[in-house]
């Protein structure tokens, strides 16, 4: 499941899917900052990994957003993938309770894996996501709040109420499967454009400088930054690397015998994650789990 935890985030082929149509190649000249065409590339496209091509996109969007793009400057399309494939792999990673914990359920949030499931004809996770929709309602004005706020490990009744479903969730995972679904999606979209890396490098970068005060919002987005986020760009500062994206949070790692959230990451080195805890930040490599740098990082 690492694939699908490095998806968002972040950031995830049986029975019961539709066969993945022939891609179309478009590959006209994208005019606007704010055009919604979903792009992926050549590779993505020519690869029998349905992932490949839902990762893709999610490469994309990420280096959309990290130029400081707001989500209604997007394609709607691309970002019900996007975060489809997020939902999928936060629950494959930790529960329904995972996926309500690290999204907050924000409202677009869950919108766009609702219109995503739809839209991807993924009816039998429709059901139970509004299932699932109708538990958080019923705890929303309770308890919700009370959950998002916890420690999310030991004795927790909001994040067992939420987990309730999950085992349906993994065994209709056997007869509907997400990622192939996503992928078979994408590929049969109209607004697909189909583009080497280095093209969607220059778009990104095409997209970047039409946009309206962007490095006004690079500064003002910095110091509203969350504390995992500063810790991590300390932290590959130190190591010598580049941060690219931050993909998960994974609140089932274990340090030290004990339970603690660690954020998955990618720079250009690869995959890492960091755990803050006991004062300090570390930053370890996703294969190897070496450490590799840490700074002190005292409780707020």
């Amino acid at each position: 499941m690492l694939q699908q935890l490095l998806s968002a985030i972040v950031i995830a082929g049986l029975a019961g899917c539709s066969e993945i149509a022939e891609t179309p190649r478009k590959n006209d000249t994208l005019t606007s900052a704010f055009d919604t065409s979903v792009v992926v590339s050549t590779e993505s496209v020519d690869s029998d990994d349905p992932y490949d091509i839902v990762y893709s996109n999610i490469i994309f969007l990420n280096a959309l957003l990290e130029e400081q793009f707001s989500h209604h400057q997007l394609s709607p399309d691309a970002l019900r993938s996007y975060y489809v494939d997020y939902y999928l792999a936060q629950v494959n990673n930790g529960g329904l309770s995972q996926f309500v914990y690290n999204s907050r359920w924000e409202d677009n949030t869950v919108r766009y894996v609702r219109e995503g499931l739809r839209a991807m004809g993924a009816v039998k996770h429709l059901d139970l996501f509004e299932r699932n929709a109708a538990i958080v309602d019923r705890i929303l004005t309770e308890s919700l709040q009370t959950f998002l706020g916890s420690e999310y490990f030991g004795e927790n009744k909001e994040r067992d109420v939420l987990d309730a479903n999950n085992d349906e969730f993994y065994e209709l995972s056997k007869r509907e499967d997400l990622i192939r679904l996503n992928a078979s999606w994408l590929r049969s979209l109209p607004s697909l454009v189909v583009k080497t890396p280095d093209e969607m490098k220059a778009e990104v970068e095409r997209r970047s400088a039409g946009l309206p005060d962007r490095e006004e919002r690079s500064k003002a987005a910095l110091p509203s930054e969350p504390r995992y986020m500063k810790l991590i760009r300390v932290l590959c500062m130190q190591a010598g690397q580049e941060l690219s994206r931050v993909t998960a949070g994974d609140p089932t790692h274990s340090h030290n015998g004990r339970p603690t959230l660690a954020w998955h990451f990618i720079t250009d080195e690869g995959h890492h994650y960091m755990v803050d805890a006991d004062g300090k930040a570390m930053m370890f490599r996703g294969g190897s789990h070496e450490q590799i740098a840490e700074i002190e990082a005292p409780e707020e």
